[in-house]
């Protein structure tokens, strides 16, 4: 049937007529027949030309915003501008889109497009593919003469660059991380009462206090002991460190447990730079990787650049790379670790936990039970019938002081960041 219909083309039986027009001619001397046989070879020699002249010279570009975010509408504007003064009608662009579920973006230019000044299209696709970087193009320029004898094709090796970051589930509220101290950025210290060489205050002496801090003058004048108090550096820095590793991969295709962590760690990155505080990534895998501390929407952004790029690499467990990130962790911050549950042992994980602990390192613990997901190597089942169980991993990790949530597949991140277990 195909072989038919690209048999019967408007040009292929202008063809024929034609040649039977001047055989037919010649056998019986009807010289009107000779002439309308050579007509229409004239005609089609014309078209043919006019089409084939059509992409001389012919320009296109393509202009979009560099990024955007899963599930988010892009629009993507293509300008042409014709090389020949010949007009063209019907002009046809097919664009390649591959985050989006159809790859062949078709547009039709419904106006003449002459040399004069060419035409801007515009189209709406959404990103429907996770995140990463994708390339757009090239484009395929699609073109036939006024009476649509000849259609001609090209391609233009348009290419460009398209980073599609993680979409953040929205959290309406992480009471267990706390405000910064300045909403805008943040800021590297909040001072209140601790145990600094500035004086702040005297206070009644309580059961417990540290006698070497009483103060004696005010003491003996009022009667009974006073207390002195200091201030103390709190610092309002978060430091999210994430699981890379190639076992804390489970699932197949956009539903796995890397991609639960990487929206995980964008949610809380986004809470925690709402309410002021400084933030500084880690991501642990093959190598670590590092994006310093900062404030503000543009460190989101740089964040949330780094999350898109991430990939599973290394075959360490998650407490191996922890050694590496202690000396980033000043006193007094907040450390988020967000981990596949079954790279987390609990004889490695324990002592790490306490060492934190001991320099009033607010530790926060976001599993996701990768068991949930579909095993995705070979040696995962061997890894995971070794890893410790999820319920004695909570039992463990609740009795060390942490908060701890956990996320499994299916669910929805941003209700379980907001429960803690």
């Amino acid at each position: 049937m195909n072989t038919e219909l690209r048999i019967l083309t408007k040009r292929n039986s202008l063809l024929f007529i034609s040649f039977f027009s001047l055989y037919l001619g010649y056998m019986l001397g009807n010289r009107l027949l000779v002439c309308f046989g050579f007509g229409l070879l004239f005609l089609l020699f014309f078209t043919w030309h006019a089409a084939h002249n059509f992409f001389h010279e012919f320009k296109a570009s393509r202009n979009h915003y560099p990024r955007t975010f899963e599930e988010a509408e892009l629009r993507i504007a293509i300008h042409l501008v014709p090389g020949t003064k010949i007009p063209i009608y019907m002009l046809e662009v097919v664009d390649l889109f591959p985050p989006g579920d159809a790859w062949h973006v078709r547009a039709l230019v419904p106006v003449r497009l002459d040399m004069s000044a060419g035409v801007e299209l515009e189209y709406n696709a959404i990103c429907t593919r996770r995140r990463g970087i994708y390339v757009l193009g090239p484009l395929e320029i699609i073109a036939a003469d006024p009476l649509g004898i000849h259609v001609c094709r090209t391609q233009i090796p348009e290419i460009t660059d398209l980073l599609v970051c993680p979409k953040a589930p929205l959290l309406s509220l992480y009471e267990v991380l706390g405000d910064g101290t300045l909403s805008h950025v943040g800021v590297e210290t909040l001072l209140r009462p601790g145990h600094s060489e500035e004086f702040t205050s005297l206070r009644e002496y309580h059961e417990g206090d540290n006698p070497r801090r009483i103060h004696w003058p005010s003491s003996a004048r009022h009667e009974r002991f006073f207390i002195k108090e200091f201030r103390e550096e709190i610092t309002t820095e978060v430091s999210l460190v994430l699981d890379m590793h190639r076992l804390a991969l489970s699932g197949l295709g956009d539903v796995t447990s890397i991609e639960y962590i990487i929206k995980a760690a964008a949610a809380v990155a986004q809470i925690a730079i709402d309410k002021g505080h400084l933030v500084q990534l880690f991501a642990l895998s093959d190598k670590m990787q590092h994006v310093p501390t900062d404030g503000g929407n543009r460190h989101l952004i740089t964040i949330l650049d780094r999350l898109a790029l991430l990939r599973p690499r290394g075959d360490e467990h998650f407490e191996d790379g922890l050694e590496e990130v202690m000396p980033y962790l000043k006193s007094g911050s907040t450390a988020i670790l967000v981990a596949a549950a079954s790279n987390i042992h609990t004889g490695k994980i324990s002592p790490i936990i306490r060492q934190l602990m001991n320099r009033r390192i607010k530790t926060m613990i976001i599993l996701v039970d990768d068991r949930s997901f579909i095993k995705f190597w070979k040696d995962q089942e061997e890894h995971m019938k070794r890893a410790t169980p999820l319920a004695e991993l909570k039992d463990v990790l609740s009795r060390e002081g942490c908060s701890l949530f956990l996320v499994a597949k299916g669910d929805d991140v941003a209700l379980k960041l907001q429960m803690p277990v």
